[in-house]
């Protein structure tokens, strides 16, 4: 009997454009895994509640009150969704690891490195 593996669930929450298509593009190569993508913060509640990814990629430029609030729900409902925050630069990545993500890139950082620490926050 083979076994059937699930696809695990990233969601994108970047506003429409470059980065965000970028994103899409680089993460076909990993295997078994579905990429949605959230383009504005409201609607990530309903994203999650309906697909409960395994990763959740967020672009700081989005990250407001209402975003810390959203995250806070999202982590104390589905502890298990492991978080990447995207920033500009040093002081914002200082500023965002209060959040506990899991991973904070300064975005410019190599696509092999973004695949790498993917798939080690993947659940196997």
């Amino acid at each position: 009997m083979t076994e059937v593996k699930t696809k695990q669930v990233i969601l994108i929450v970047a506003n429409p454009g470059n980065l965000q298509q970028g994103l899409q593009a680089l993460l076909t190569v990993i295997r078994d895994v579905e990429v949605l993508v959230a383009n504005e913060i409201a609607s990530v509640l309903e994203v999650v509640e309906s697909h409960t990814p395994s990763l959740l990629i967020l672009d700081n430029d989005l990250i407001g009150d209402d975003v810390l609030v959203k995250m806070d729900r999202i982590k104390s409902r589905w502890p298990n969704i492991r978080w990447v925050i995207l920033v500009n630069d040093e002081q914002q990545r200082q500023r965002v690891q209060e959040m506990d993500a899991d991973l904070v890139l300064i975005k410019g950082f190599p696509a092999a490195k973004l695949i790498i620490a993917i798939k080690a926050l993947l659940p196997d």
